[in-house]
């Protein structure tokens, strides 16, 4: 976020907040449906004679929806992985706090998308294939699965690409996060019109917010919703939707008549594609607007063509998102790499997956026991670093990641041009956009 992120405490406020607001449940992200309290299975160590300076292996494990609606996130994220484990094994390991060298060996299969698989898969891997460490899945309720099985095998896990709504908190102490969570989706958007827009033109206060009534969407607009009243806008429409439907028309009638200078919607890519297409058959223009979460992938560029133009949206990595980064390759070490082994250009969940990797080597590297999940989980909990992908630093109770900032990308002459944060080298920002008429 920005100076006036959101800290713990009005993290869980907003919580309350969105439960409060009708925040429904459980449909796709709610951990109830796969959590119960577990019984943890305490294992005996043997005792061990430590031997510094030699050659050992850290296995890590996890799940990607190989296949499946997230398939290619999944991919993605899944790739990034496998080129962090080959690039730190070709520099001969990780050189762990314990004196050891350490080459990785990484096991990954396929959870086909399904919440249902993914507790039998981890349950697998830490009992059969014997891993170390595990890496989360994409998704959110892919997220969710893995934390009963966490819990009860008191397993140190890197989440990636999941987001999850705080009121689903267990008091879980085995995970650590690298991506901005779902509350935090809507707040870098706004904080971008606070500072760019609003200055200039005042207008730009006045807001329409919706969203969608499954766990992501209510997640992200309840919490944004919040948090714009909290940061100053006047918020002149608000309401939530199901999440099932395809006719935004009656929606997007009421939101107009509000008259709003800006339109932000927490969506996915099913609804940024519709509710443009309406949005243009109905005539309704705004200086701004931000249609979901979905807008982020060149997909929706190539369904949307020019009516694409000037959209924004958040992102959790982009190319050209520079930062300052004093640990792991460059931006552009990373980006020559995944494109040389992939032969593809790397979104922010390759740079999520490439981001696991770098927090379990560092946390190695500063680690006297570096295959012992708890002092594992005390180390990243502590951590603080900036790679390429930007800062990390977690609670170190919870495991939420709180320093990480999510950018905002326009959709500019057929690329994706970073327009926010300032100090990730932002370009100009277009506004107020043209009318749907004089594309």
């Amino acid at each position: 976020m920005s100076e006036e992120k959101i800290s713990r405490r009005k993290y869980l406020k907003y919580a309350g907040a969105a439960v409060a607001a009708g925040a429904v449940a459980a449909a796709g992200y709610g951990i109830s449906q796969y959590y119960k309290p577990p019984t943890p299975t305490t294992t005996t160590s043997p005792t061990v004679t430590v031997t510094t300076g030699g050659k050992r292996k850290v296995r890590i494990g996890g799940t990607k929806p190989f296949t499946g609606p997230e398939a290619l996130p999944g991919k993605s994220e899944g790739d990034a992985n496998k080129l962090w484990a080959k690039m730190v094994n070709e520099a001969g390991g990780i050189k762990a706090g314990d004196g050891n060298t350490y080459e990785v060996e990484l096991v990954l299969y396929n959870d086909e998308d399904k919440p249902e698989n993914v507790g039998r898969l981890y349950e697998k891997l830490i009992t059969d294939d014997k891993v170390d460490f595990l890496f989360g899945p994409v998704y959110g309720p892919l997220g969710m699965a893995t934390v009963p099985i966490v819990e009860k095998y008191q397993k140190f896990e890197i989440f990636g690409t999941c987001s999850f709504n705080p009121k689903d908190f267990r008091n879980w102490k085995y995970i650590v996060h690298t991506i901005t969570n779902g509350p935090g989706y809507m707040p870098a958007i706004l904080d971008m019109i606070w500072e760019r827009v609003v200055p200039n033109d005042p207008e730009a206060k006045n807001l329409a917010i919706t969203h969608g009534d499954d766990a992501f969407r209510q997640t992200a607009g309840s919490y944004g919703y919040e948090y714009a009243k909290q940061k100053g806008f006047n918020v002149v429409f608000y309401e939530t939707y199901h999440s099932a439907i395809t006719d935004f028309s009656p929606l997007l009638t009421k939101v107009k008549g509000a008259q709003p200078a800006i339109y932000m919607n927490a969506g996915v890519y099913t609804d940024a594609i519709q509710i443009i297409k309406q949005m243009r058959e109905l005539d309704f223009n705004v200086k701004l607007l931000w249609t979901g979460t979905g807008i982020v992938f060149p997909r929706a560029y190539e369904a949307l063509g020019k009516y694409a133009e000037d959209i924004v949206t958040c992102t959790q990595w982009e190319k050209g998102l520079i930062y300052k980064q004093d640990y792991g390759p460059t931006h552009d070490e990373f980006l020559n790499a995944f494109q040389k082994e992939y032969d593809y250009q790397p979104d922010y969940h390759a740079a999520t997956g490439f981001q696991q990797g770098l927090v379990l080597q560092r946390a190695m590297e500063l680690c006297d026991d570096p295959l012992n999940s708890e002092k594992m989980r005390k180390v990243a909990g502590e951590l603080e670093m900036t790679t390429f992908y930007g800062k990390y630093k977690v609670d170190p109770v919870t495991g939420w990641q709180t320093d990480h900032k999510m950018a905002v990308v326009q959709w500019q002459n057929a690329e994706k041009v970073i327009v926010w944060p300032m100090e990730a080298g932002a370009k100009t920002l277009h506004y107020p956009i043209k009318k749907w008429s004089e594309r």
